[in-house]
């Protein structure tokens, strides 16, 4: 009985994720959770990697980060999470991420190569590699390659712009050459202090309508980051927040679902530039339109 239902939530987890397509475009990151999916112009820690890699060079120190959403609407058959690593070196950054979806029946596995550089600290510009795994018990395994690729630029000394495009290469996987999802993602961000930005991101998966993302997030004290998101395409909500100590970070977000109840996951960071690195993202647009 117990392997029949396991059976049945594959099926639902395959048909649910809008049309029988695999490595749907996931939300990874509880702060990017939190603020609704809206991160393609912030992108400023290692989560960049799932929204847009030209952000990774926007960083000065190491980070390490790992995250778990353990039964996403109750299931632990929908558990994902994900580790990151961005090493920032004179020649740009470097990142290296793996990705899991699923469970023991049904299994996706990412593994993403990632290189941000930019120009003179306004333009930025990075590239994704990923190698996808879908393993389904019973029906074998099948791999494929990914390219994504993405932009962002310092506009005035408040606001951000980015973009993205996942998937460009349209990679198929399996014996049916299924296409994996070709989404593009624009937005905006706003910062007029250091404590508070807002973002507005559309979403764009070719075979659907587009989504609007937006969130706001508030920073107490340089320790502690509020943040609250809002989504269509389908409706919910998000909130969270991040508590910063030192080179350690620890955030949690959740998220709503008009038809399927909160979801919770947290994301546990290490970042070696510590407080330091924190006034320096925060500082940075208006730091970018000091120097001559």
């Amino acid at each position: 009985m117990k392997i029949s239902l396991k059976i049945i939530i594959v099926l639902l987890l395959v048909s649910f994720r809008t049309g029988f397509a695999q490595f749907e475009l996931l939300e990874v990151g509880a702060k990017p959770i939190a603020l609704g999916g809206a991160f393609t112009s912030l992108a400023n820690n290692s989560n960049a990697v799932y929204y847009n890699p030209a952000g990774l060079s926007q960083m000065q120190f190491r980070e390490v980060s790992i995250f778990y959403s353990p039964a996403p609407y109750g299931l632990k058959e929908l558990a994902n999470g994900s580790v990151n690593f961005v090493e920032p070196t004179k020649f740009g950054a470097f990142g290296l991420s793996a990705k899991t979806y699923g469970f023991e029946l049904y299994k996706e596995i990412t593994v993403t190569a990632s290189y941000s550089n930019n120009y003179k600290k306004k333009i930025y510009y990075g590239a994704n590699v990923n190698f996808y795994n879908l393993k389904i018990q019973n029906y074998g395994s099948a791999s494929t390659f990914g390219i994504d690729i993405g932009g962002l630029a310092y506009l005035t000394d408040f606001l951000r712009w980015g973009f993205t495009a996942f998937n460009l290469n349209r990679p198929k996987i399996g014996s049916q050459d299924d296409k994996l999802p070709q989404v593009y993602r624009t937005g905006l961000s706003v910062q007029p202090r250091e404590d508070i930005n807002f973002m507005l991101d559309i979403e764009k998966d070719t075979r659907y309508t587009a989504s609007v993302k937006a969130g706001i997030e508030y920073s107490l004290y340089d320790m502690i980051d509020l943040r609250a998101g809002i989504g269509t395409e389908p409706t919910r909500f998000s909130g969270g927040i991040g508590i910063y100590y030192s080179m350690f970070g620890i955030d949690y977000g959740f998220y709503n679902h008009q038809d399927l109840g909160l979801t919770h996951q947290g994301t546990i960071t290490i970042n070696f530039g510590g407080d330091k690195s924190r006034k320096l993202m925060k500082s940075a647009l208006k730091d970018a339109f000091k120097r001559k």
